[in-house]
């Protein structure tokens, strides 16, 4: 069973490699004439008539041939900045599948570990699984029966398959289900940052990645506009939080199940 790491690890990558895709055809111009082009047409063995783009920059030199039906202004940094916008919603698709991940590999344990105390007293949770009921033939079901605390798992999961887990609020719901006291707070601990600066870019992602893909980056309040501008400063802090939050949230709740592990087996 892929563990839920290994799902976000996966799944932000491609958010990870977007912004290198980036970075190595970021440029101010492209060169289509000079002597690097002259001395290039020559190793690749292109002749005269031949059309070359050449982009340079500190980091990647890279020469685009005919053949390929690049245009030139799919190279602008304007038409580059797509792959910001991309890179965004790849890393909140990354969040939503890891936080559910993450639920359905642990809840059974605090469930267990917790009995009838595991739902805690968290005002923001409670409204988040108002839905969730039971009827009598499922009370019936799980009284004494020593599956309970898998079913009841499954129960919740059930409802989080129809609910938006995802933001900072999607953070702090798993924490909290899973036994994590304040979990904001000791994420932003582990990782020596404002809780409140944490909080905000994860939701300023959460909110752009909205924006892109049902407005294609137009702002709410106004859809109709221009696209809202974008840079690899921005796109790469957003990026990199939602990676390092998720990181400090699999360590705590990793350090947390060892816990009640032990609670179960010494009862």
């Amino acid at each position: 069973m892929i563990s839920p790491r290994q799902v976000f690890d996966d799944t932000i990558r491609p958010a990870e490699m977007l912004l290198r895709v980036y970075r190595l055809l970021e440029n101010d111009s492209i060169q289509r004439e000079g002597d690097i082009v002259k001395s290039l047409r020559a190793v690749v063995g292109a002749n005269e008539d031949e059309d070359l783009m050449l982009i340079y920059n500190e980091i990647f030199l890279g020469l685009i041939r005919e053949r390929a039906q690049i245009p030139p202004a799919s190279l602008k940094r304007s038409a580059l900045c797509n792959l910001l916008r991309q890179s965004v919603v790849v890393a909140c698709t990354a969040l939503e599948t890891y936080l559910p991940s993450l639920l359905r590999v642990n809840l059974p344990i605090v469930i267990q570990a917790k009995g009838r105390s595991f739902f805690p007293q968290d005002t923001e949770l409670q409204e988040h699984f108002k839905e969730l009921t039971f009827d009598l033939a499922e009370t019936l079901r799980i009284l004494g029966d020593p599956n309970a605390p898998l079913y009841i798992a499954n129960k919740i999961l059930s409802l989080t398959t129809f609910k938006y887990l995802g933001g900072k609020k999607g953070i702090h719901s798993v924490g909290a289900l899973l036994a994590l006291e304040k979990p904001w707070d000791q994420i932003a601990e582990r990782l020596g940052r404002e809780k409140k600066e944490l909080m905000r870019i994860v939701d300023e992602t959460s909110r752009r990645r909205n924006d892109v893909v049902h407005r294609a980056d137009r702002p709410q309040s106004d859809p109709g506009g221009e696209a809202q501008e974008i840079n690899y400063s921005w796109s790469k802090q957003s990026v990199d939080t939602i990676g390092h939050v998720c990181l400090a949230l699999d360590e705590l709740v990793a350090a947390r199940m060892a816990e009640l592990q032990s609670v179960v087996s010494g009862q």
